[in-house]
């Protein structure tokens, strides 16, 4: 009873059977399992427990048990397939024993229910095929190895093709088979130090394969020991960082170059190291950078790789905006990667071999391209190292342009400095040159003993043949000058001769390269040094009395501040030169009286004399201080309103004034402001207006100029205005020695500019007569300032007049 009890409560399912295969006997866990009530299974064949469709083969085997004395034995943990009562199947798992009981053979089956079980296993196995799935589908190769031998059990197709080996050859390889056999003991070490110690290995540094072909792969290792199918195992994901590795390389490369680009200020060498890094430490051959050109709208190839020689048959291509695809790139500063030139719109390949190009921004310094003529050939890595080179490209070259301003600008500052100190130096000796022979020689003397200058000259356009008249040089050997003037007349086509005929300075940045500069004197001149040359104006108003040569070592001496300070200081000289050409003709007691014959001009007192009949007479020219002329002329066989009306129609004249008017004569002031008139030419080469008449449109000039200057100039100057003016009398006259010369030396030294200006309008005006012709008023207008400064200028040159004539002791009684 104890045993059928406990039969009874079993949890496992009891079948009894005889041998015809029908039940005898089953317990209620039985009749949970097929759904039947314990009685109904009772006598009921076994076949109606099993699906239809497995009927036939369970049974037959079920008999070949039962019959088969040679079978006959116990059979445990059979797998089949049951089918409950309302026909749904159920997973068994049972075990057949034969035994006998009072003499009959049975057949015991304990049953279980293994439907969770199977669930579990089927869980499991779709687990270890997703498993199977994930790790054969990974990109990076992973490696099973028994933690315990070092054997690699399993291996993924990457890891396959990670080391060019079938999975079939890796399988059963040990793990240091897999790094470089020289290191065999240190990855051991590492391998059994994990096994032992469990856990996360993770470690990307120093660590590497050897594939196939014996080649070292750099590798990131992530590996945890874990247990697989009863078996504890190391699991090793291995990453090919050969990528990260060059990058990583390729980047400490970069930085130490960035700082050799950076300790230079050559633009060249800054781009030669580009160019060189480019090509060695990022392996990519064709490789070229583009720098814009100054004032130019193209990037011209600075330095260039064998191979882009190579490939634009040793001429690499200046880059113009026709280029779009390039130029794009230098204006957006936008770099760019091509991978097939062939699939951009609109481009013709067939200019070029060149097929997928990296092109990156250079700023506003140009562009650096590298390129390969076949299509795809670079990759992100690729690019990402071009665009750091050249940012650390462009860095080093901003810093180089901006020491090259700060190097300049402090060259500048010193060559201003020098040149304010020659500037100085000229000043103090001008205000005491007594002619202008001295203030020329002084001057090229000065430029020739400073520190920034090598040397200098003045020149003018020769009388009698072509080229230049070379007045006076210092620091420059007679050779030198000699072949100046042997390169005549090229010399009239050359840079000075070009500030002689338009009076503005020019500059000669390169004498080497220059087209301006002789091709005859260019020899000479790098011979001796000369780099650049500065070609300054002497002027005063309108007049150039010649053209001073400042030659140098380097173009930096001749920069645009320089070119100012040397504008401002030919006007000085030629101011000096004028007062001294001024001072010649009123110290000297031997004049030329040069008459010219005035023949079909258009000026406006000929005209008028023609058109109404009449005579005009120059009676004196006044220069005021505001760079405009005073005309005082009379007129006779004309009414004053006539010549106003004239006057005041022409477009020439400025302004018009009658001053008194007679019986027989009426005088006037007029003024030309902003019109070149002969007087005006001649007052600033030192002439002094004698007379002038103009008669029915014919008229003379008459001048008074030194005895010893070359006429020509003052010719010339009265042929500008006149063109048919032609020299009708040269004469030579004595004045006298101890009256007016002597007079008109004391008083140019007595009375200020000003003064004198106000004494020769207050005589030629009629201020001084009575009744006066002008008031004070009127002439300070005419002067455009105020009546009490006019009255006040008037007293004061009156008094030193007056001094200068009539005090026995006129030095000590000057006001």
């Amino acid at each position: 009873m104890f045993f059928k009890q406990l039969v009874h409560d079993a949890l496992d399912g009891f079948l009894t059977l005889d041998d015809t295969a029908k039940i005898c006997f089953a317990n209620e866990a039985a009749g949970d399992i097929f759904g039947y009530e314990v009685d109904e299974l009772v006598g009921r064949s076994v076949d109606d427990l099993f699906p239809e469709q497995y009927c036939d083969n369970y049974l037959a085997e079920l008999h070949q048990h039962m019959h088969d004395a040679a079978t006959a034995v116990e059979h445990t943990e059979i797998e089949r397939i049951g089918c409950r009562k309302d026909g749904t199947e159920v997973p068994l798992s049972f075990s057949l024993r034969e035994h006998t009981y009072r003499d009959q053979r049975l057949f015991t089956a304990i049953l279980r229910d293994i439907s969770e079980q199977k669930r579990q296993r089927e869980r499991l196995e779709a687990a270890t095929e997703k498993y199977q799935t994930l790790v054969e589908a990974a990109p990076d190769a992973i490696f099973v190895a028994d933690a315990e031998t070092g054997i690699i059990q399993e291996a993924n197709q990457a890891a396959a093709e990670l080391l060019g080996k079938p999975t079939t050859e890796i399988e059963g390889m040990h793990q240091t088979d897999l790094h470089p056999s020289e290191h065999a003991e240190r990855y051991g070490q590492l391998f059994q130090s994990h096994g032992q110690r469990g856990g996360l290995f993770e470690q990307n540094k120093d660590l590497s394969i050897v594939d196939a072909d014996g080649q070292h792969i750099p590798v990131a290792i992530n590996a945890n020991v874990t247990t697989l199918q009863d078996r504890r195992v190391i699991q090793g994901i291995f990453r090919d960082i050969s990528d990260q590795k060059r990058r990583e390389d390729a980047l400490q490369t970069l930085h130490t170059t960035t700082q050799r680009m950076l300790t230079t200020s050559s633009r060249q060498e800054i781009c030669t190291e580009a160019m060189r890094t480019a090509t060695e430490v990022l392996e990519l051959s064709i490789t070229g950078l583009h720098l814009h050109a100054e004032n130019e709208t193209a990037l011209e190839p600075v330095a260039m790789s064998e191979a882009a020689y190579t490939v634009f048959d040793g001429s690499p291509p200046t880059i113009t905006s026709e280029n779009s695809l390039v130029w794009d790139v230098f204006e957006t500063g936008e770099s760019r990667a091509i991978p097939d030139l062939q699939e951009i719109e609109n481009h013709q390949t067939q200019e070029t071999p060149i097929r997928s190009a990296i092109i990156t921004s250079l700023g506003d310094h140009g562009v650096f391209i590298t390129a390969s003529t076949s299509v795809r050939d670079f990759d992100r890595l690729d690019y990402d190292l071009m665009r750091v080179l050249a940012a650390n490209t462009e860095a080093a070259l901003t810093r180089a342009e901006r020491e090259h301003a700060v190097a300049r600008q402090r060259d500048e500052l010193e060559t201003l400095n020098r040149l304010n100190a020659i500037i100085r130096d000229i000043n103090q000796t001008l205000i005491a040159a007594p002619s202008r022979e001295e203030i020329e020689r002084t001057v090229c003397e000065r430029f020739a003993g400073s520190d920034g200058y090598l040397g200098a000259l003045i020149a003018d356009l020769s009388t009698v043949e072509q080229g230049l008249n070379l007045r006076t040089a210092a620091g420059i050997d007679d050779q030198y000058l000699q072949a100046v003037d042997a390169a005549a007349p090229a010399t009239e086509q050359g840079a000075a001769a070009s500030t002689l005929e338009t009076g503005t300075l020019t500059v000669v940045e390169d004498i080497s390269t220059s087209e301006t500069f002789p091709e005859g004197v260019r020899e000479d001149a790098l011979a001796r040094k000369y780099q650049a040359a500065a070609c300054i104006p002497l002027s005063y108003g309108d007049t150039t009395y010649g053209v001073l040569v400042v030659y140098a070592s380097q173009s930096a001496l001749v920069g645009e501040r320089e070119q100012a300070i040397f504008a401002e200081l030919g006007e000085t000289i030629g101011h000096a030169i004028n007062a001294a050409e001024s001072r010649k003709l009123l110290h000297t007691d031997q004049v030329l009286e040069l008459e010219f014959s005035l023949t079909e001009s258009d000026a406006f007192f000929f005209t008028v004399s023609d058109e109404l009949e009449c005579t005009i007479t120059l009676d004196g020219v006044v220069p005021s201080s505001d760079g405009t002329l005073l005309f005082y002329v009379s007129a006779t066989d004309v009414t004053p309103d006539q010549l106003l009306e004239r006057a005041w129609e022409a477009p020439r004249v400025d302004r018009a004034r009658l001053i008194a008017e007679t019986e027989s004569n009426s005088s006037f002031e007029f003024v030309f402001q902003g019109t070149e008139t002969a007087s005006q030419l001649l007052i600033e080469r030192g002439a002094y207006i004698r007379s002038g008449i103009a008669s029915h449109g014919v008229g003379t000039l008459t001048i008074e100029v030194p005895a010893d200057v070359n006429i020509r100039s003052f010719v010339e100057a009265v042929q500008t205005i006149y063109p048919n003016a032609s020299l009708y009398a040269k004469r030579q006259r004595t004045r006298p020695v101890h009256s007016r010369t002597s007079f008109l030396n004391e008083l140019e030294t007595t009375l200020t500019d000003r003064q004198l200006e106000i004494l020769k309008m207050g005589f030629h005006s009629g201020y001084f007569g009575y009744p006066r012709d002008s008031t004070g008023e009127t002439l300070a207008n005419t002067l455009d300032i105020a009546s009490p400064t006019f009255h006040q200028h008037m007293q004061s040159a009156l008094q030193k007049l007056l001094t200068s004539i009539f005090s026995p002791d006129r030095k000590s009684r000057r006001h």
